[in-house]
């Protein structure tokens, strides 16, 4: 362990030379994961930090949509990613490394010639074993994560299950210093003891530029109803009871549901709704502005998240927002304060919170403006370039 005397050299000389460090990211897929990370490294001075992007995939197309600055260097990996999800491969994972020490070894080998300050994660939690590895070759190394969903959800899993998911979880994180982007995801760190004692947990709230979110005009009661959700389609997002919800309405008020976002199921929810011509699928877009501008009511039914950064925008286009009874959700998301909030996976109350706020148009364009505002409070808390630069200089 560093004597109090060496932290304080280290501190000193971090504040007169370069900190290294190396962002190690799944992909940079669209989403809200890479927009952070991207904005992250083009924002932190470059007089102080010697940067390097280490994607584990060839998955580069966030970058077309916000381009990386050319002084940060990039790496990318064909990294093989263990597909399942069960428990015993979760524990295998956390308590034998081997398999993940044979797939990341060029991973590794280029970490290691980079001689890196710090290595920040923002991926799953299993590919922090490449921390771990990392961490063996140089005890020097700064291990940190940003947390971007609730690993443990409140009556997610039983007993037992939590349990040993909770042991596996405290092994990938056990080095690690956090950053946790909602309440609900430092909640579930804290609760679960998922760190050690001597690690920082600090919170900072996802977030995005306000100032660039604005409808060309408000929302009024006269106007025709469009639904949206954005989200990446898959089996956690909770588009099956969205469309299923959906498809029960009879009202001729209901209008279009737009949903937004690539696909991961090979058109699963496409076959569902086949033949509804009120839902378009938009695929992946580069830019959900003209979509929101266009929109009245937002919709978020999904099973689990972090912050999605595009809650916050629909709330920054003054959209009410319907949300599933999932704390990453309700804790942003009042129930009649900013939108309306339904029971997780139950399709007639989704129905009847839709029937609501297209009997209650009036009511709804308030909980618009109350997003609006909240999502404004949200943003101007958090400085999250700032945030970094004094994190990375104490840990």
């Amino acid at each position: 362990m560093q004597s109090r005397i060496e932290k304080n050299s280290l501190t000193k000389y971090r504040s007169l030379e370069k900190i290294k460090i190396g962002f190690v990211v799944n992909n940079l897929v669209i989403g809200g994961v890479s927009s952070v990370l991207i904005h992250l490294c083009n924002g932190l001075d470059q007089s102080k930090y010697e940067l390097h992007l280490i994607v584990l995939s060839n998955d580069l197309e966030m970058e077309k949509i916000i381009p990386l600055k050319a002084h940060i260097k990039k790496y990318t990996f064909n990294y093989q990613f263990i597909e399942s999800f069960s428990l015993f491969s979760y524990l295998k994972s956390a308590f034998n490394f081997r398999a993940t020490k044979v797939r990341a070894i060029e991973i590794l080998k280029c970490i290691k010639e980079l001689n890196l300050d710090i290595l920040h994660f923002h991926t799953l939690p299993r590919q922090l074993i490449i921390g771990q590895l990392a961490l063996k070759e140089n005890s020097h190394l700064k291990l940190v994560f940003t947390d971007h969903s609730v690993r443990l959800g409140q009556g997610e899993y039983k007993l037992h299950q939590t349990f040993l998911l909770r042991l596996a979880n405290r092994e990938f994180y056990k080095n690690f210093e956090i950053i946790t982007v909602s309440k609900a995801v430092d909640n579930c760190v804290r609760n679960h003891f998922l760190t050690r004692k001597n690690k920082n947990i600090k919170l900072l709230e996802n977030s995005i530029l306000i100032s660039s979110y604005n409808r060309s005009a408000p929302i009024v009661e006269s106007q025709s109803n469009q639904f949206i959700y954005i989200s990446r389609i898959n089996l956690q997002k909770g588009h099956d009871t969205l469309i299923r919800a959906w498809q029960k309405i009879q009202s001729p008020q209901k209008g279009k549901l737009l949903i937004v976002g690539p696909d991961e199921t090979n058109q699963k929810f496409h076959k569902l709704a086949d033949g509804d011509n009120s839902i378009e699928f938009t695929g992946a877009v580069t830019d959900v502005k003209k979509y929101l501008n266009q929109s009245t009511i937002g919709i978020f039914p999904s099973q689990k998240e972090g912050l999605p950064l595009s809650l916050l925008e629909m709330m920054a286009y003054n959209l009410p927002i319907i949300v599933s009874n999932i704390e990453e959700l309700t804790s942003i998301i009042g129930h009649k304060q900013e939108g309306l909030v339904f029971e997780l996976d139950n399709i007639d109350d989704l129905k009847s919170k839709i029937e609501f706020a297209l009997k209650n148009k009036d009511k709804m364009i308030q909980y618009g403006k109350n997003a609006r505002l909240k999502v404004m409070k949200i943003c101007m808390e958090n400085e999250p370039i700032k945030f970094h630069d004094q994190f990375y200089r104490v840990i």
